[in-house]
């Protein structure tokens, strides 16, 4: 059977007089001998036996200053060189703006017992998780400082609420819900802009256009716990190795910048096995068992595996498409721990004034909305689609200044909305053709 493995985090002193950490390249590989230059094994030798490739590894430089200078990544495990001897390489993974000063380091309270400041006399020094998210806190910590002194535009509400369509009042009650639940769910007919708002909520809550602090992703029938969690993966070596999933390193991110808001977005959320997506995670996710006082283990992990927790400064928005045929019920333990918040198509004023103001004319705009209303009203009264099926303005705002309006609404009608009300009406062609001739006729 494969051994399982799972990433380690190490301490490795480097000798400015034998290699600098500066002179390295950000990838730039670099080896490390585990015997010392009289032929002897270095000290605590079973380490260097222990690494793995993955592993991360803080780049420290005792001399002229002792400071941290990078990240490193191990790229191959223990192996013999002709040359070199028995090495392990590693790669630049990244490097410090500011080096971290020895004395800093004395002051992390994950550090008071760290074998680093027990006995710092030797090459490779075991570190816990916890002891590399400090320094990795520390050194995002400068980045973001770095970055805040560049010029940053604000993001205000009435920038979100640019070419959204919605009420003031509507956008408010949303992020309202998502302050207060921290996991909202928006849902509505296909073109209502739900992924497109869900951006805008996360951009108006951070106060700027800051993508380092969301992420996206789309789940499907075929994603899984591991790919979004844990799990394990093969490696190079033909065993297994525990791999971390988007949303545990979205929550570490998060973890390590607490006190400012982090939003993941969960696109097409219904399309994927919930349950077995989510695991332990459906009740951790909730908005009174975040935090570390509710820490867990997770499925993968085992007696030496940092417990896990959701941050509380950690955001969920999720997108659900109400005319996808295919999609299963949502689990109701999943539906408890979301607000549910119906998106509509808006075909109204605001609507009619950005298509103006993308250059077509106000009464093509008007014509546009009046041959749409119609057809959703026919699609909500049909008793086998309802509202959960009808069209969205966003099939209409695609426009580009210049271009011949009504060669851009046929084909907007022929290859996005003709498809769709073929799918709706499958069952009777004759409809579907005769709404379609219907869109046609402007």
């Amino acid at each position: 059977m494969n051994d399982i493995k799972s990433r380690n985090y190490w301490w490795l002193n480097a000798n400015p007089r034998i290699w600098s950490i500066d002179s390295l390249k950000i990838n730039q590989t670099q080896h490390y001998t585990s015997y010392n230059e009289f032929g002897n094994k270095r000290r605590i030798y079973k380490y260097f036996e222990s690494v793995q490739k993955g592993d991360l590894v803080v780049g420290y430089e005792s001399t002229p200053v002792k400071q941290v200078k990078a990240i490193l990544e191990i790229t191959e495990s223990l192996h013999r060189d002709i040359k070199l001897g028995e090495i392990v390489s590693f790669k630049i993974k990244e490097k410090v703006p500011e080096p971290i000063d020895w004395s800093a380091l004395k002051s992390l309270y994950f550090f008071k017992d760290s074998d680093v400041f027990k006995n710092n006399q030797g090459s490779l020094f075991r570190l816990t998780e916890e002891e590399f998210e400090a320094i990795q806190a520390m050194i995002d910590a400068q980045k973001e400082s770095l970055q805040s002194e560049d010029i940053l535009i604000p993001y205000e509400r009435k920038d979100a609420l640019k070419d959204l369509f919605i009420s003031d009042e509507k956008f408010d009650e949303i992020i309202d819900t998502l302050r207060y639940k921290k996991n909202i769910i928006l849902q509505g007919p296909p073109g209502v802009g739900k992924t497109f708002i869900a951006k805008r909520l996360a951009y108006a809550r951070i106060g700027t256009q800051d993508d380092s602090r969301i992420k996206m992703v789309q789940f499907h029938q075929s994603y899984s716990y591991e790919d979004f969690i844990q799990g394990l993966r093969p490696d190079d070596s033909g065993g297994f190795k525990l791999k971390n999933g988007v949303f545990y390193e979205f929550c570490r991110l998060a973890q390590r910048n607490s006190g400012i808001d982090h939003f993941f977005i969960i696109d097409e959320i219904n399309r994927g096995n919930l349950s077995k997506i989510f695991g332990e995670l459906l009740l951790l996710i909730e908005s009174d068992k975040r935090g570390r006082a509710n820490e867990m283990a997770l499925t993968y992990g085992d007696k030496d595996s940092e417990p896990f927790y959701v941050p509380d400064n950690l955001y969920i928005i999720g997108t659900m498409n109400t005319a996808d045929r295919s999609l299963a019920m949502i689990d109701y333990a999943l539906r408890r721990r979301f607000s549910f918040i119906s998106l509509e198509p808006l075909f109204n004023e605001k609507f009619i004034d950005f298509l103006f103001g993308k250059g077509i004319e106000k009464l093509f705009s008007e014509k546009i909305v009046v041959h749409i209303l119609k057809l959703n009203e026919i699609i909500s009264n049909d008793k086998n689609l309802q509202k959960g099926f009808q069209i969205g303005h966003s099939y209409f705002s695609n426009f580009t200044e210049g271009e011949n309006v009504e060669k851009w609404y046929r084909r907007v009608i022929n290859l996005e909305i003709a498809p769709l009300l073929e799918e709706y009406w499958f069952d009777n062609e004759e409809k579907a053709k005769k709404e379609i001739l219907k869109l046609l006729e402007i």
